[in-house]
């Protein structure tokens, strides 16, 4: 569970790390994507944002296709009855993986991003293929 907990917290915390880049860039250069936002906050609103607040938005949405999997089934693995040394693979594994991701996201760096997002990919599965085994294991025994 503490190794669930820490991962979720670490994800989390990325997340306001990347929105607080956004925010601080568009303040920054006083540019923003939507007119209602440039006249709030005294700036100019372009057609395309900074390359910076453009690559965090796509971490985000990143992070929102494939995080969910993650969260789910590592509540279902914890439910199932984690394997307390897999789950401390696991879930900073997949932390790791994804601020790695990020960072090389960020800060544009190939392949080292494919690789850290194959890592969070690879854990993923992992863990799906580890609940699957958990939850139909009673239908052979």
């Amino acid at each position: 569970m503490t190794a669930y907990v820490g991962a979720v917290f670490v994800l989390f915390i990325k997340l306001v790390i990347v929105v607080a880049t956004q925010g601080v860039t568009r303040m920054r250069t006083r540019t923003f994507a939507y007119p209602e936002d440039a006249a709030h906050w005294s700036g100019e609103a372009v057609e395309r944002e900074s390359d910076l607040v453009v690559r965090a938005q796509r971490v985000l949405r990143n992070d929102g296709e494939s995080q969910p999997f993650f969260l789910v089934f590592g509540g279902l693995y914890l439910v199932l009855g984690a394997t307390p040394w897999a789950a401390w693979i696991y879930f900073p594994a997949y932390a790791l993986a994804r601020v790695a991701h990020t960072w090389f996201f960020l800060r544009p760096r190939q392949p080292h991003r494919n690789r850290a997002f194959a890592v969070g990919l690879i854990v993923t599965a992992a863990l799906a293929l580890h609940c699957a085994v958990s939850a139909l294991r009673p239908l052979f025994a």
